[in-house]
């Protein structure tokens, strides 16, 4: 298949949250930062029913496995059809697909992509959006108003932005990309039809919020944000977040894309708490995916690669 057959499949009968991980151009830009990328399609009496695209990750001491984000994407009609025509001897593959159905044996991991999302859905008017709110949402939006708060929607200065995000990393605990991986996103993806950028908000040209966000098909997907330590009172994010929906609607997009919240039922406790109850005060309809799965290829291999892995976790939760 071409890039825009390809890219047609995947709008058509990809998910609604991450169809942009499937996408040619999401492939593009992995195998810019130096992961093998390879693209199958699932044939049925000559018509496409399936499509997957495999980055390759490569495990010290134990080979490579074949991770499908969001994916395979396979028709309803066909999920028990398929079969795999390619192998590059992986351990495992690494899988996200919509339903189970052609996977029966896969086992449950870890989640890389987020299983549970909220969705805006951006067709009702601005009126209607600022009313499905939480009050404090709306509020804090008037807040940064009145603090001189301003949106560039597509900022280049990606040192302040990068510097911002380290600033969130530590604060919050959590692990980021390299700094070459977040510039070539950018660099790779900003003119493509699965288009990244990053929107920032700033007050007195200090940089208060940063964003990277992607625009795929109908849906603008919040991919990465962060915040400055300094001027909270301003509340920029939650303007910058509806700045970033209003201009969504304004190009004919229809759906917001939180990319992740901590699950309904999921304890006080959860590490998303915080930002998943931000998430929510925007309105929106909540979303679950299976997550993630292995379909293990080389079992004894695997498992061994499986006790290490829970080793070194449980290590670094103890430091």
């Amino acid at each position: 298949m071409d890039r825009e057959s390809w890219n047609k499949f995947v709008l058509d009968n990809g998910p609604r949250s991450g169809r942009f991980l499937q996408s040619w151009e999401w492939g593009e830009f992995q195998g810019s930062v130096g992961y093998g990328v390879s693209r199958e399609t699932f044939e049925e009496n000559g018509d496409v029913i399936g499509v997957a695209q495999w980055i390759q990750k490569k495990v010290r001491g134990f080979g490579v496995y074949g991770f499908c984000p969001k994916g395979p994407i396979i028709l309803p009609e066909r999920r028990s059809a398929i079969s795999r025509s390619k192998s590059k001897g992986e351990m495992f593959l690494r899988i996200e697909p919509d339903h189970l159905d052609s996977f029966p044996s896969a086992r449950k991991t870890i989640n890389v992509s987020p299983a549970d999302t909220l969705i805006t859905d951006l067709s009702s008017s601005e009126d209607d959006l600022l009313a499905a709110m939480h009050p404090k949402t709306r509020y804090n939006i008037g807040v940064a108003k009145r603090h001189g708060v301003e949106i560039d929607f597509d900022s280049k200065d990606f040192d302040s932005i990068w510097n911002l995000f380290c600033e969130t990393s530590a604060r919050g605990g959590f692990r980021l990309h390299s700094k070459r991986y977040y510039q070539t996103m950018l660099d790779t993806l900003r003119n493509s039809g699965c288009h990244v950028f990053s929107p920032i908000a700033q007050k007195t040209c200090r940089v208060l919020a940063a964003n990277i966000v992607v625009d795929f098909g109908d849906t603008r997907t919040y991919l990465h944000g962060a915040s400055s330590n300094q001027d909270r009172n301003s509340m920029a994010p939650y303007l910058l977040h509806w700045e970033l929906m209003r201009d969504a609607k304004a190009l004919g997009l229809r759906f917001y894309d939180w990319w992740g919240v901590a699950p309904s039922d999921s304890p006080a406790g959860h590490p998303w708490t915080g930002i998943s109850r931000f998430k929510r005060g925007f309105g929106g309809k909540e979303v679950s995916a299976p997550g993630t799965y292995d379909v293990i290829l080389k079992p004894t291999t695997y498992y061994l690669y499986q006790s290490i892995r829970s080793v070194v976790r449980a290590v670094r939760r103890a430091v």
